[in-house]
């Protein structure tokens, strides 16, 4: 049987697009949540790097503690559609993947500093960048919010330029487009997120019709709507 166990926090995050390829691959996901926002699972003793998310697969002991080994680890070791059926496919998925990687390091994940409010070591110790170090909470937002906009405009021209759609890498659907959609409706429905919807005029892809028409796309995936359900609307961030 195919079964894993997967730490993570009770926001999308980066745990969602994990959740979803299990769906997509049949893989049993016992999901844990990770102190301090859950008492399954202690990330500061138990996992190898004190991060999440963490992962152990049942079938040969194996435990991941980082986001891209757990994503490449689930697609080749149980085939399924998010699978790369080339050499070349693989290498565009990873590099569309790694492009959500970044903006949700360096724009989403900053942002959740503001919106929490926390200050504490353990948010810091997780941050790649210093959100309120210059200039506080309102040049945090408007620095945050160029950097968004600079980066979605970069993907969007490059996306508008080539003709593979509907999905990053063509016709077929990627792990890369999973997490730029969890990343996408993230900014667009979770509750925090709204003080970038404020700060792009309520909109902040209005200018991006070639991501949002991916994003459609994935959005129509049975395991796309029976994993995600209504976190969006729920999770805090």
């Amino acid at each position: 049987m195919k079964e894993i166990d997967l730490a993570y926090l009770p926001v999308v995050g980066r745990g969602l697009q994990i959740k979803i390829i299990c769906t997509m691959h049949n893989i049993k996901c016992n999901y844990m949540l990770s102190k301090p926002m859950g008492d399954d699972f202690d990330k500061d003793n138990e996992a190898p790097f004190g991060t999440v998310p963490w992962m152990k697969d049942h079938s040969n002991g194996i435990e991941l503690n980082d986001s891209m080994a757990i994503v490449l680890y689930l697609v080749s070791k149980y085939p399924g559609p998010l699978t790369p059926k080339s050499p070349e496919d693989s290498a565009l998925a990873n590099m569309y993947w790694s492009w959500a990687q970044d903006y949700y390091s360096f724009v989403l994940s900053p942002f959740h500093d503001i919106i929490t409010g926390h200050n504490e070591p353990f948010w810091r110790n997780l941050r790649l960048t210093d959100t309120l170090a210059d200039g506080g909470k309102e040049t945090g937002i408007a620095n945050l919010t160029k950097l968004h906009n600079i980066r979605t405009g970069f993907l969007e021209k490059h996306l508008s330029s080539n003709q593979k759609h509907p999905f990053l890498i063509g016709s077929a659907y990627s792990y890369a487009d999973v997490f730029l959609y969890t990343c996408v409706r993230t900014v667009q429905e979770t509750a925090g997120f709204s003080i970038l919807r404020d700060a792009c005029g309520g909109d902040p892809f209005k200018d991006c019709p070639t991501i949002m028409g991916i994003c459609g796309e994935v959005g129509k995936l049975d395991a796309v709507i029976e994993t995600a359900g209504d976190l969006f609307e729920k999770a805090p961030i």
